[in-house]
């Protein structure tokens, strides 16, 4: 009971801080629109991204946008990033490293910078 008390507050204190002009921009929202510094502070390199209930807030994000990116991309092209070419491991490790050198970007750069360099394009379905 006390985790999911502390789980909530943590998202809701997430939720609170000011999102990035991205996510006015672009209508994004959640918790990945924030800059990348906020993640650099809260993870710690080789640790996944469970190590605390913000990081594993913040990869269920990542995860929601990457699979949102899928379906979309699908419709407009027929091509999709394999989601499965990269363990997740190794998708949350870059988007920490990379946050790390670029505290002032949004995670969403983060993210985009990620699927084109570690994941493969699936060829178009017919």
């Amino acid at each position: 009971m006390r985790i999911g008390a502390l789980l909530l507050a943590l998202m809701i204190v997430a939720l609170c801080v000011p999102t990035s002009a991205l996510s006015e921009e672009l209508g994004f929202a959640g918790a990945g629109t924030q800059n990348c510094g906020v993640l650099a502070r809260q993870a710690i390199p080789g640790r996944g991204p469970t190590q605390n209930n913000f990081t594993a807030m913040i990869f269920s994000w990542v995860q929601g946008y990457m699979s949102g990116f899928n379906g979309y991309s699908y419709m407009v092209n027929g091509r999709t990033f394999d989601l499965g070419s990269a363990s997740p491991e190794a998708q949350w490790e870059y988007i920490v490293s990379f946050c790390r050198s670029n505290p002032n970007t949004p995670i969403v750069k983060a993210i985009q910078e990620m699927q084109f360099k570690l994941l493969n394009v699936m060829p178009p379905r017919q």
